[in-house]
């Protein structure tokens, strides 16, 4: 019934997903997460139509593209109103440095001379959104309902997307464990993030999580390694 597809964007070749109905046509499809190079996003969205885009969270490396994509495809930005405060350290990061944070991927960058920053001539979002979450929801897709779901932790903000079989985690839970939490990265919280992944991973065994960067993996594969991330304390 639902026909995901992932497109790798930008600096961090972050997972920018298309989420639709496995329908004939034109299915109405979510974006999530449009990372960068907003006209490869525009050129693979033609396929569907494109009722919402939806982020995960307000780090640089998932909303580049954002205002270019909502201008063309004329769509709603939907997302949690906290991530406008993530969204604000990441432009003052720009601001100071002259380039984006890109966690703990920043000073290697750098030191390769790609400082991650913003491409000329794409508008950078201004925070609006025309739909906020800030509890679970659902939206449809004609025949499926994809629920969001708040799981703070990695940013205040940060939402994942469930349809049965499939989890869109952001950069929540990765295979291995959670997202990136430090005192050295702004507006992250290791106990919100864990309280957040063991409700993910109350999901069926067999439920495919789909995260914001690299490979998939599925409930039953991280589930057993739960108590070994809270010990280790990221």
């Amino acid at each position: 019934m639902i026909r995901p597809e992932r497109l790798v964007v930008g600096y961090l070749d972050t997972n920018c997903w298309i989420i639709a109905p496995d329908l004939p046509g034109r299915p109405p499809a979510l974006i999530v997460d449009p990372g960068d190079d907003p006209d490869y996003l525009a050129a693979a969205a033609a396929s569907y139509d494109v009722v919402g885009l939806v982020l995960t969270h307000a780090h640089a490396d998932h909303v580049l593209a954002l205002s270019a994509l909502a201008d063309s495809l004329d769509a709603p930005i939907i997302g949690h109103p906290a991530e406008r405060e993530v969204w604000a350290a990441e432009l003052d990061h720009l601001d100071r440095h002259g380039y984006l944070d890109a966690g703990t991927a920043t000073k290697d960058l750098v030191a390769a001379g790609k400082a991650p920053r913003p491409t000329p001539g794409v508008p950078l979002w201004k925070g609006d959104l025309d739909q906020e979450i800030t509890a679970p929801t659902t939206i449809s897709l004609g025949p499926l309902q994809v629920a969001v779901i708040p799981t703070p932790g990695h940013s205040p903000g940060s939402l994942s997307l469930y349809i049965p079989g499939h989890l869109f985690t952001g950069d929540t839970l990765f295979p291995g464990g959670p997202g990136l939490t430090s005192p050295d990265y702004p507006l992250t919280d290791f106990t919100a993030i864990m309280t957040s992944v063991r409700q993910l991973l109350t999901y069926p065994p067999d439920t495919v999580i789909h995260p914001g960067h690299g490979l998939d993996t599925t409930v039953a594969a991280e589930l057993p390694f739960v108590e070994t991330w809270q010990a280790r304390g990221w």
